[in-house]
């Protein structure tokens, strides 16, 4: 189509095709069809495209997904959730509006002006507020309305939690579970410590396999024959001339040099008479004898940073703090904010850029530059070849590059023995590509992450399939050896319990097992003490259980843990009032968070709930 679309009647032909999608197409495609724009509809109250849209740009950034692929976004139903919280919000709001819950002109504009984000000096800044809006994509108008919907949500919502504090008999309760204090002692043991006896009869072994098959799994395997495009190899074989390495230099000589920098503070003063004075008692000083001088002197030093000269904020301030040979006061001077003196406490030489010292790396900048042009005129080259029919060998070939072959490989780059393949291009979207064709399939020329571009054939597909038992028979064996030994272990951890709660000196036998010795205070419930260590969660609620003297133990990793309790501190001894008032807002936060959520369902029952996924869709595209 390339070279043929030159000619006058294939230039109509498609101008004709342009023609029809303008008179027939983009209205549909700017219009969503008949959908319209409404994402959902909840009672009387509309939720808008830009609304919905917003929403779900806010959601992005926040759970970090900005750079999620849509149609990742689309399998995990991202903007089905977004649509979700916002026609739950949207129930309040319909319900605040039948009950006439709604805020007056001045109760808007007071919400706005105490808002941080639009404030600035303490005082509400209509600049920050218009630099917000933009960021939205919101016009004052919407501002205004959405904070009106926001004031009258509260209303309703406060209305139905006030009054949930949590009843003194509860925190009282929890205070005494939560706060409760234990002192255990406790032995390190790792599970190699123990050697299972015996070794596995075969039958044995095929039970384990037969219990087991799933976790022998093979995944699939594909072989393929590929052709990259590399701009790291393409780079290699261009050749980059002294003159244009000089060139480049001059070009870039900034980048490669390092300009003085000088690290400021600044005295301010009323006048030009102060400022003076105070120059003339400054001079020569070194700049720790200035500072002792400006705070006897009651002056105020304000710090101001490392900067080049171009960098500094104000022009006078730059031209005193640079006129001076060595750190020190300047003379007085009068800038931005009226007559100053500035201090200079440090100064970083500046560096002058070197052509020999970056000649080898700057000629390798040049031609991987040069390399991804080439990179694309290669990729136009082979996608023409192969489309003239010739094969996928025949068409890298003709184009000079190199074709790749892969015996066996999963879909996450691992080979038949489970160990990564080196030598794969880099990024996800090549082994993604290939895992989407069937045998005997070729790719469209692709662009991977890292801007190389490949084509890829699969020549075969090995199904996922359960290997026999003679196949994985030593890798039934090394499970059964493994989950031998950790039952060794674990006997012997039980044993050990035993007899700490028999009453046995732990260090004792700590010191025949050979395993590390500790004792903890203040453990809580959660496994952590107040000074910071702790014990896996699971032992911790094992010895809020026991009375002292007794012993347990735990698996935490490659090791058991075996604890006996030492002593039980009540929590009137070991919490303090921060604490009981931390649990009483907790629970008075919960309880308030399920009288909304109940009132949430009874809204679900009054107010229809309509979503339209043609529209909110479009997110994706």
């Amino acid at each position: 189509m390339r070279t043929s679309t030159g000619s006058w009647i294939a230039k109509g032909i498609l101008g004709l095709l342009v023609l029809s999608f303008l008179g027939w197409g983009v209205a549909d495609y700017t219009t969503s069809g008949s959908t319209g724009t409404v994402v959902a509809k909840v009672g009387d109250r509309e939720i808008g495209y830009q609304e919905f849209q917003l929403a779900y740009q806010r959601f992005l950034r926040g759970q970090r997904l900005n750079a999620v692929d849509p149609e990742v976004a689309r399998q995990l139903r991202l903007a089905e959730s977004v649509v979700q919280n916002l026609a739950s919000t949207a129930l309040y709001e319909a319900e605040a509006s039948d009950k006439n819950l709604t805020a007056s002109d001045a109760m808007v504009r007071r919400a706005i002006e105490e808002r941080p984000e639009f404030r600035a000096g303490g005082n509400f800044s209509r600049a920050a507020f218009e630099n917000a809006l933009a960021r939205l994509g919101l016009n004052e108008a919407a501002y205004v309305e959405t904070a009106r919907r926001e004031l009258g949500r509260g209303q309703l919502i406060g209305a139905v939690t006030s009054g949930s504090d949590a009843p003194p008999s509860l925190v009282d309760m929890l205070f005494d579970h939560f706060g409760e204090r234990r002192s255990v002692e406790y032995m390190v043991m790792p599970i190699t410590a123990v050697v299972p006896q015996g070794n596995p009869e075969e039958d044995e072994l095929k039970a384990l396999y037969e219990e087991r098959k799933e976790d022998f799994r093979r995944p699939e395997l594909r072989s393929m024959t590929y052709v990259l495009i590399s701009p790291e190899a393409l780079a290699r074989d261009i050749e980059i001339t002294d003159q244009e390495v000089t060139d480049a230099f001059e070009q870039r000589r900034d980048s490669y040099g390092q300009p003085e920098r000088r690290t400021l503070s600044q005295i301010l003063f009323a006048s030009a008479d102060e400022a003076r004075a105070a120059a003339e008692a400054l001079k020569g000083l070194p700049p720790a004898d200035v500072a002792v001088k400006v705070e006897e002197m009651s002056l105020d030093l304000i710090e101001l940073g490392t900067f080049t000269k171009e960098a500094v904020p104000n022009e006078g301030l730059a031209e005193a703090a640079f006129a001076l040979d060595s750190p020190g006061a300047t003379d007085a001077f009068e800038g931005a904010f009226g007559w100053s003196i500035a201090v200079v406490t440090a100064i970083e030489e500046g560096v002058e850029p070197n052509l020999e010292e970056v000649r080898e790396s700057l000629a390798a900048d040049l031609a991987l530059d040069r390399a991804y042009d080439e990179v694309f005129e290669r990729g136009k080259q082979l996608e023409d070849a192969y489309g003239q029919g010739m094969s996928l060998e025949e068409a890298a070939q003709s184009v000079g590059l190199e074709v790749h072959t892969v015996e066996a490989v999963d879909a996450s780059g691992h080979g038949p023995t489970g160990d990564a393949l080196e030598g794969l291009p880099a990024g996800l979207k090549f082994l993604r590509t290939a895992f989407d064709l069937e045998t005997g399939d070729v790719s469209f020329l692709e662009t991977s992450e890292s801007n190389a571009m490949f084509m890829v054939r699969v020549d075969a597909i090995t199904p996922s399939a359960i290997p026999s038992y003679d196949e994985v028979a030593a890798q039934v064996g090394d499970v059964w050896r493994e989950e031998a030994l950790f039952d060794a272990a674990e006997k012997r951890a039980e044993i050990l319990a035993e007899r700490l709660s028999e009453g046995s000196e732990l260090s004792v036998l700590a010191q025949i097992m050979g395993a590390e010795f500790a004792t903890i205070e203040e453990l809580a419930r959660d496994g952590l003490s107040a000074g910071g260590n702790r014990l896996p969660q699971a032992l911790a609620r094992e010895l809020f259980a026991l009375s002292v003297g007794e012993a347990t133990y735990a698996a935490d990793g490659d090791n058991f843990i075996i604890a006996r309790l030492t002593g039980v501190k009540p929590a009137g001894d070991a919490a303090d009032e921060a604490f009981r008032q931390t649990l009483a807002n907790a629970v008075t936060t919960g309880m308030a968070q399920d009288l909304v959520e109940q009132l949430g369902v009874a809204l679900r029952d009054r107010y229809t709930i309509e979503t339209n996924p043609e529209v909110y869709e479009q997110v994706y595209r």
